[in-house]
């Protein structure tokens, strides 16, 4: 192959990976909460964390390509739900762990409970009309449940207030998701 068709393969390769690729200030600006839809800023307009909120479901790309609301709030569940159940597998891990104390482990296998039992709660089929807050509200009680067990078994695990500090971030998203259900609905 001579050196002139290797220089119009460069140039070919270049041109489209120019014409085809967003310019750094396009690319930026699909993560800003500012760009955001219009739609993904309804549903986060609620959160105690607006930027997170976008930032959570912007990571979506599902999230980007729903044709209304509705479908937004399905993506914020989903991720939602998902993250529910990486931090109830983080606790499984931990009272399954050789080195955690023996004492700890029936307040950590109760703690994974009650975050797959959150992550059922994640579900738009579950969510009824004007009392979705209220069922997506019952998610957080089984965090609080979690957390009275940790207390009062004194379990005492430096990773742990990281991770459920983690998974009310991501119960925000699902409760402002909730509210904007709530809202369509009236």
């Amino acid at each position: 192959m001579g050196s002139s068709n290797r220089t119009l393969i460069f140039a070919t390769i270049f041109l489209y990976l120019l014409l085809h690729f967003p310019s750094q200030p396009e690319a930026r600006g699909l993560k800003s909460p500012a760009k955001c839809p219009k739609l993904l800023s309804q549903v986060c307009k609620t959160s105690q964390n607006y930027a997170f909120c976008v930032r959570v479901l912007m990571s979506n790309p599902l999230t980007l390509l729903a044709p209304n609301t509705k479908g937004i709030v399905v993506n914020a569940l989903d991720i939602v739900r998902k993250e529910s159940m990486k931090t109830s597998k983080f606790f499984d891990g931990l009272a399954n762990g050789r080195g955690t104390v023996p004492a700890f482990k029936p307040a950590l296998k109760e703690c994974a409970s009650d975050f797959k039992k959150a992550s059922g709660l994640m579900n738009l089929k579950v969510l009824e009309g004007d009392f979705a807050t209220m069922d997506v509200n019952y998610a957080l009680d089984d965090a609080r449940s979690c957390e009275t067990k940790l207390s009062m078994d004194e379990v005492n695990i430096k990773s742990i207030p990281a991770a459920i500090k983690n998974w009310k971030n991501f119960y925000a998203v699902a409760n402002a998701a909730a509210l904007t259900l709530e809202n369509l609905q009236n």
